[in-house]
């Protein structure tokens, strides 16, 4: 367990390294450069950090660890997990719909538009192809 908290701890300072590095060579690299490297050097930061205090709290409380991974696993909360990602899937579809006709009467380009109903028709297609192949399943 020691080794794995080592390289996430190891991950997030490079991270956070490389966010540095970024900021401080801010003018003498091109800003695309700057930007993507902040980027991904806080994106490494935050992953490691995070599962570095996780992993922590494990080896401290491997008893509060085990319950929790319990309740996790339990079946009414995996179904009540799975039904409020399905609501909050079509909270998000419909939301994409309404952004479309603002776009509209706002006289957005029409790229942007295209785009918001590109992706309510492409989540649409999604659910109907996975109903089908989950009816298959069971």
């Amino acid at each position: 367990m020691r080794r794995k908290t080592k390289g996430y701890l190891a991950i997030g300072t490079a991270g956070l390294l490389l966010a540095m590095v970024s900021l401080v060579l801010e003018h003498r690299i091109p800003d695309t450069v700057g930007a993507t490297g902040t980027a991904i050097g806080m994106g490494l930061f935050a992953f490691g950090f995070s599962k570095f205090r996780t992993l922590r709290w494990e080896e401290k409380e491997p008893e509060i660890m085990h319950r929790a991974q319990i309740e996790e696993n339990d079946e009414r909360n995996i179904a009540i997990r799975r039904r409020a990602q399905a609501v909050s899937g079509e909270v998000l579809q419909w939301t994409v719909l309404v952004a479309a006709w603002v776009s509209i009467g706002l006289d957005a380009p029409l790229w942007v538009t295209v785009a918001a109903v590109g992706v309510f028709l492409a989540k649409s297609f999604l659910d109907l192809f996975l109903i089908f192949h989950y009816r298959k399943q069971m």
